[in-house]
């Protein structure tokens, strides 16, 4: 039976502006759009429209089967025993790629639009930007890690490899363990030749976000868009 997505929380430029930049940002295993919607109000770039996806309900292999919001499945958090879920993690990207296609077909520019996105969320955030056919602004993953990796470079996009990337992850992270971020930046730069990746890492942060974390988050939104808060 397929999946339905909810309707994606939007939270338009501030002050009522026309929109001229739109980011993107996903959530993680068991949360809504609406756990990350306040980054909106602490990130009031000018033009800039906000939009928060909320996952499907799937049953969780990791937690027993029980249904909960999530991009796709997960069976277990360790490197070596976890699998990917290929069918529901491609499915999440094609359904955010017509998020993007539908704010192109709205009038703005490819380019200016980011994608990112916390935990599994930062998974399908990551897929959608190496595998775009159009050019994006940048893309962001916040404690999480890429995904079939055996798909890349082949599945990867030729605008891919010098999109500005910002992965950040805490080295208290007992759910995807640091090293999952230090592989994935690794992969990203010495294999498959990306340009503009930087990595952050957050000394002491678990699972979470954390104020500088948010801070360097905005200065790369600025920076990729030129854009400044209002």
């Amino acid at each position: 039976m397929p999946v339905t997505y909810p309707k994606p929380i939007v939270v338009p430029p501030p002050e009522g502006g026309a929109t001229t930049a739109v980011c993107i940002f996903l959530h993680g295993l068991g949360d809504t759009g609406h756990g990350w919607a306040d980054v909106a109000s602490s990130m009031p770039f000018e033009g800039v429209k906000w939009v928060f996806p909320t996952a499907p309900t799937i049953p969780v292999t990791l937690n027993g089967g029980m249904r909960m919001t999530g991009w796709y499945d997960i069976n277990d958090l360790s490197i070596d025993n976890i699998k990917d879920d290929r069918d529901q993690t491609l499915a999440s990207t094609e359904y955010i790629q017509g998020l993007i296609k539908a704010e192109v077909d709205s009038g703005v520019d490819a380019s200016r639009i980011v994608i990112g996105g916390f935990s599994q969320g930062g998974v399908i955030a990551l897929q959608t930007a190496l595998r775009s056919k159009e050019r994006l602004a940048g893309a962001v993953g916040m404690s999480t890690y890429l995904a079939l990796r055996d798909d890349f470079p082949d599945a990867m996009s030729p605008n891919a490899k010098d999109l500005p990337v910002f992965l950040a992850h805490g080295t208290a992270d007992q759910v995807l363990q640091y090293q999952y971020g230090v592989a994935s930046h690794e992969h990203m730069t010495e294999k498959l030749g990306m340009t503009a990746v930087s990595f952050q890492t957050y000394q002491g942060m678990g699972h979470s976000a954390c104020q500088e974390e948010l801070q360097q988050l905005a200065n790369f939104i600025a920076n990729v868009l030129e854009s400044t808060v209002v």
